[in-house]
């Protein structure tokens, strides 16, 4: 990890931190937890939908690799 996630701990982020991993090409996906209507109508470039009410059943999905952004 770079560092420049969550750097208070809380467990969230901030829009500049999440660019900085962008910047930094650190390995990072995007989970858009909206309705896939929403994602559909607008999403950020590469994320994915993964609507919040599947989750229990799609968390095998989920990069165990990456550091995951939900939105």
């Amino acid at each position: 990890s770079s560092g420049a996630a969550d750097a208070d701990g809380d467990g969230y982020i901030s829009v500049d931190e999440a660019k900085a991993l962008l910047d930094l090409k650190q390995r990072v996906s995007f989970l858009d937890v909206r309705s896939p209507e929403q994602f559909d109508e607008l999403h950020i470039a590469g994320a994915h939908n993964m609507f919040l009410r599947e989750f229990p059943r799609r968390l095998a999905e989920i990069s165990r690799t990456d550091f995951v952004v939900l939105y």
